[in-house]
């Protein structure tokens, strides 16, 4: 019996075992080996975008990772338990003529039980074993199970996710355009009901996101069904609505401080996929574009002191939009942006592509 297969296979197994549990029955993420892989994906997804961008490519990396895990997964549990069985030189024996089996009839014969469909014209020989492949057939079972319960809910979180930044782009592209839209010419009226709507909206999202971190890398084409794109634009809306705007024409604080409470919540669950603050500082929101609409505002200089201590939070902001595959321009504000102008009455809507990070939309 050779007892360095048999470490190796224990090794392996345990690690994919703790992998699935972690990624599918927590709520704090992904295990160590999925979120890594995955994150590693991505990245050097992302630098191929920023060479040859195409949006449709990052749009695939998603589905492609979701199923590279589930193969992952079902490929280290039977190579674990194959090592562990080829360990033992009588470990497994044909069945018509009680010969020990070779090399790839013990591999078929592990992926066999995995599968759950049986031992074939194999079976194991003597009780270890025997009990071995009792715990190899449980184990296979328990993994299809994990596995498809944890992949259904995925796509409904997908769609989910686009229908909530949809949403959001139905406000506004930018953030003085979601301001310039809510403001009817004396007060922001009942935008604060659509801020509390945001606000459990934005919970659900980061459960979604810590519940599946592939969440992650599910990329949308559309800029406006981009939850990372409409995300960033409200928490600039946000920003310009808490210090921008003077106090007696803010929104209820209530919902204000909420949905803002919200929001800090989502870019909590970044952790999962290993994102770090930029170097940088993204711009602040342009208030200019909202006092041409005679909103009432502070002064520039009041409003840059006020967002001072946002500079962590607003490079997450950017580090977020970079890892999603767009550039700050995309949601910065109305002047390089006409991001959700396609929802508009008056565009054409099966006329608009977006194809690069720099194109705007064809309305």
């Amino acid at each position: 019996m050779s007892i360095g297969l048999t470490v190796l296979g224990v090794i392996i197994l345990i690690g994919v075992t703790l992998d699935v549990l972690i990624t599918t029955l927590t709520v704090g993420g992904g295990g160590p080996i999925t979120s890594r892989l995955s994150a590693r994906i991505w990245m050097i997804a992302l630098k191929i975008h920023r060479h040859f961008p195409n949006h449709r490519f990052l749009a695939l990396i998603g589905m492609s990772l979701l199923v590279l895990m589930t193969l992952l997964w079902f490929a280290l549990t039977w190579l674990g338990w194959t090592l562990l069985f080829v360990s033992g030189e009588g470990a497994v024996i044909t069945s018509p003529n009680l010969v020990p089996a070779s090399f790839w009839e013990r591999v078929y014969f592990v992926g066999y039980t995995l599968s759950t469909l049986g031992q074939g014209s194999y079976q194991p020989q003597g009780e270890p074993w025997q009990i071995a492949t009792a715990i190899a057939s449980i184990n296979g079972f328990f993994l299809v199970t994990l596995t498809f319960a944890y992949l259904l809910p995925i796509v409904s979180a997908a769609s989910q996710k686009r229908s909530y930044a949809t949403y959001i782009a139905s406000l506004g592209g930018t953030a003085d355009e979601i301001l310039i839209r809510a403001w009817n010419g004396e007060n922001f009226g009942q935008f604060d009901q659509h801020l509390i709507a945001l606000s459990a909206m934005l919970t659900q999202l980061g459960e979604n996101h810590l519940n599946y971190p592939i969440l992650h890398y599910f990329h949308s084409i559309e800029r406006y069904r981009a939850m990372t794109l409409s995300l960033v634009a409200l928490d600039d809306a946000l920003t310009l609505l808490q210090y921008g705007i003077p106090r007696p024409h803010q929104p209820d604080p209530a919902a204000l401080r909420s949905v803002r409470r919200a929001s800090a919540a989502f870019l909590a669950t970044l952790k999962s996929a290993y994102l770090n603050p930029t170097d940088e500082n993204p711009p602040l929101p342009v208030l200019e574009l909202v006092r041409l609409e005679g909103i009432p505002t502070v002064n520039d200089s009041q409003f840059q002191q006020a967002t001072q201590h946002l500079e962590h939070r607003r490079r997450i902001l950017l580090e977020l939009i970079r890892n999603d595959g767009w550039t700050w321009d995309a949601i910065a504000s109305t002047r390089t942006t006409s991001r959700a102008s396609n929802l508009d009455d008056h565009s054409a809507l099966d006329d608009v592509v977006y194809m690069a990070v720099d194109q705007f939309p064809k309305v």
